[in-house]
């Protein structure tokens, strides 16, 4: 794990204040390997070489360091008996360590099929940026049963998903790992070399907030995934159903009206991750819906060029602006400035300012034309997945391809045998007629005790007048409203596309 999970000492410790180096010594079972991105210390100093007189019997000792206290703090180590497994891209080994949480066995297929992406992945980049400057690159990998996510780190990555990810016939899943170990990947290069100015020297001591989180992770998101279908590791459907999933996610949401972008990077650690009953009509994501704004923004930037997009601009800001620069770390000011330097990016500043700091939605549908093709509304609806602040439970009616069933507009939450009502959508029937952490008890007069027997109340409901009964603090009510009909919450980009379409999924190295 990181070690600022753990420690973070300010007091007493010469590195906690100054920019040395710090030795780390780990006394692990013989059999255990480490992955860290922490170099190998060649020759201990004598504090080192002391502890290592002192290990346990049946250890191994390992030797690292740290140039200074920031590479500390951002450095991860996983020790286990699992293999550590490696190849090289011109000339930079990668390490992959994987570990099971339930111990279950991982196939030597599995494991080559996520080193080859790996791989095409980091061929990609270096297309794009130039082979980095580092001794080599670290992929920890978690499997899990239910849990997803991922960390950046210098010269590493530990990113964790659901274990049917690596199963051959798990279509969908293995294409949400992929994406994630490429977004991690990229931030190889924005986040960690490219940063915020005031990201330069962090002050670990007080809250440090940033507007550009549209950028530095919206902006990753997008180039993760054409990073994803330009190596091959996707293919163009790949690519065209992530985009399904994200339009869906965009459309569920209606809080672009209410927030920016901007804002809502601003306000990421203020408000983002502490949801409410009203998030998703209040707020945006600085990953789904940036992506999409970036995905306008570099059609305007092929229209304009007849070829080049944003990846340019990411090109640009890193060669200008990266920790080793002469100038390093950027404002919105830098980046408008190295926009204007890209290929059909000259004079675009007010678009990009329009798309990043007004309080509305990106226009993708035209975006989806400049490159040939229609961003389709989709007869069907698929399952819901939840709401964006991570309450769970689908609203109910939503989810289903007939057409009948009523929709309440609801966000529903399964306690022991009660269905409570954990949000309520801004377009809802019962919008003004209940509130959050009301039980809904009945409809029609038969009892509902979960999402699945409210669902099977509602078939045939739609555009009908329902009667609802629930109970708030002890005290029981009905209300009579008219169920709705499904909201339409998919768009599918439809067409072959035209020369810019195949300028961005072609592949860079083959340019």
């Amino acid at each position: 794990m990181p070690p600022y999970t753990w420690f973070l000492p300010t007091e007493g410790c010469e590195w906690a204040e100054k920019g040395g180096p710090v030795s780390i010594t780990l006394n692990l079972p013989e059999e255990w390997s480490v992955a860290t991105q922490q170099s190998p210390l060649a020759s201990p100093d004598q504090l080192t070489a002391n502890l290592a007189l002192s290990q346990p019997a049946g250890c191994k000792t390992h030797n690292y360091c740290a140039e200074n206290r920031d590479e500390l703090l951002d450095g991860v180590f996983e020790a286990n008996p699992n293999q550590l497994y490696s190849i090289e891209v011109q000339g930079i080994p990668h390490h992959l360590k994987l570990w099971d949480a339930g111990g279950h066995p991982i196939e030597r297929e599995a494991i080559d099929r996520i080193l080859s992406s790996v791989e095409k992945i980091a061929t990609e980049c270096f297309a794009l940026f130039g082979v980095p400057n580092i001794d080599d690159y670290t992929v920890i990998l978690h499997l899990t049963g239910t849990m997803r996510g991922g960390l950046e780190h210098m010269r590493s990555q530990t990113s964790m998903v659901r274990r049917e990810a690596i199963w051959s016939d798990a279509k969908e899943e293995w294409r949400d790992l992929v994406s994630l170990l490429s977004h991690e990947y990229v931030h190889m290069w924005n986040v960690k070399d490219l940063r915020p100015k005031k990201f330069l020297d962090y002050d670990l001591s007080t809250e440090q907030t940033t507007d550009l989180l549209w950028w530095f992770e919206g902006g990753t998101s997008w180039l993760g995934d054409v990073i994803c279908v330009r190596s091959g590791v996707w293919s163009e459907k790949d690519y065209r159903d992530e985009f399904k999933r994200k339009m869906e996610r965009h459309l569920k949401v209606a809080g672009h009206s209410s927030q920016s972008l901007a804002e809502s990077s601003h306000e990421a650690w203020i408000h983002l991750y502490r949801g409410h009953p009203y998030s998703s009509e209040s707020q945006i994501s600085y990953y789904n819906d940036a992506e999409l704004a970036l995905f306008c923004l570099d059609a305007e930037m092929r229209r304009r060029s007849g070829r080049s997009g944003l990846e340019q601009l990411f090109a640009e800001l890193f060669s200008r602006h990266g920790l080793h620069s002469e100038s390093p770390g950027i404002d919105e000011v830098e980046l408008k400035l190295a926009l204007g330097k890209c290929p059909g990016g000259a004079r675009l500043g007010r678009y990009l300012n329009q798309l990043i700091h007004h309080r509305s939605r990106p226009p993708i549908a035209k975006a989806a034309k400049t490159f040939g093709l229609k961003l389709s509304e989709d007869t069907k609806t698929s399952a819901g997945d939840g709401d964006a602040a991570g309450t769970g439970g689908d609203a109910a009616g939503t989810g289903d391809d007939e057409d009948n069933i009523g929709w309440l507009g609801v966000k529903l939450a399964e306690r022991g045998d009660t269905l409570v009502i954990s949000k309520v959508e801004a377009s809802s029937p019962l919008r003004d007629l209940i509130i959050p952490n009301d039980e809904l008890v009945a409809l029609d007069g038969i009892r509902v005790r979960s999402r699945k027997s409210l669902k099977a109340a509602l078939k045939g409901k739609a555009d009908t007048v329902v009667k609802v009964t629930l109970a708030r603090h002890d005290s029981i009510m009905e209300i009579s409203t008219t169920a709705g009909t499904t909201p339409k919450h998919s768009a599918t980009l439809t067409g072959t596309g035209n020369r810019l379409w195949k300028a961005l999924i072609s592949p860079q190295s083959h340019k």
